[in-house]
């Protein structure tokens, strides 16, 4: 009985805070929305996490005609893991309806979910290894070009960075955050080859895509160990798989200032390579 009425409170307390979302659409159950997002691994899987104020089964329509059964059992939570692989992507949103039923057989349906796909190859006789060639370039060979302030001069510069570890959020185009590692080379400096290690947020914003602030450790392996930090800007997307991007990166190194130096770059993004997690 205890647990029953804990359950309840926490429901309410779900209900009165905005960052939930609630969807009901007719009868009588409240349907509170967690969440629901597709990663971008393959299979793709629809997650779909959400309470109802009464113990209900659960199940899921799919663009009007696919049906695929929730939780047979009544409960308030449900949490939901749905293989969507075969469904046809021609679309890039993913049309959803929640239905539930309760123990005197009322059911309730929701307003329409819409959930966009993550950005990925889709797989077509035609384009798929020219896009597939593209990506695999852009992420391991192609470098992004720059300049670098450092010695009291303007030098051109080339990066190469490889996204590692990605953590998936609910903005299903951009990861959370990820984990990098990073290459670098400024031609004609004294210094000119760099490796780093660096963590990126990374925040939806309107008119522009993305703004993602950045933390890195660098080395040159002889002599110069420091920190970087950065801010990058997602400008707009290439080929709806790509991000161009714009970044700013103030590198130093502790108790010797005369070896700091800036940088300014622009390339491509994409995670597609990227480990979620």
């Amino acid at each position: 009985m205890k647990n029953i009425s804990f359950k309840f409170f926490v429901i309410a307390l779900l209900i009165s805070f905005s960052a939930f979302k609630i969807y009901s659409q007719n009868g009588t159950t409240q349907i509170i929305i967690i969440d629901s997002f597709i990663p971008p691994e393959q299979p793709l899987t629809l997650n779909l996490s959400f309470f109802t104020t009464t113990p209900t089964t659960s199940k899921v329509l799919i663009s009007n005609k696919i049906e695929i059964t929730g939780s047979d059992k009544l409960t308030s939570q449900h949490n939901l893991k749905i293989d969507i692989s075969k469904i046809d992507l021609d679309d890039k949103i993913l049309h959803t309806f929640i239905i539930v039923k309760d123990s005197l057989n009322q059911t309730t349906k929701s307003e329409e979910l819409l959930i966009d796909y993550p950005k990925t190859i889709k797989v077509e006789k035609e384009s798929n290894f020219l896009l597939f060639g593209l990506m695999f370039a852009s992420v391991f060979i192609v470098p992004t070009p720059g300049y670098a302030y450092t010695e009291g001069e303007n030098r051109f510069s080339l990066t190469k960075e490889i996204p590692l570890l990605s953590f998936t959020s609910e903005n299903i185009n951009f990861p959370k955050s990820y984990f990098a590692l990073e290459l670098t080379h400024i031609y004609k400096a004294d210094r000119s080859n760099f490796v780093r290690v660096g963590y990126r947020y990374m925040k939806e914003i309107p008119i522009l895509k993305y703004i993602s602030p950045g933390v890195e450790l660098i080395t040159n392996f002889d002599g110069f160990n420091g920190i970087g930090t950065s801010v990058s800007l997602g400008l707009f997307d290439v080929l709806d798989t790509f991000t161009l991007y714009t970044r700013y990166r103030y590198n130093f190194q502790p108790a010797q200032s005369d070896r700091n130096f800036s940088e300014i770059n622009i390339g491509l993004y994409t995670n597609f390579f990227s480990f979620h997690f």
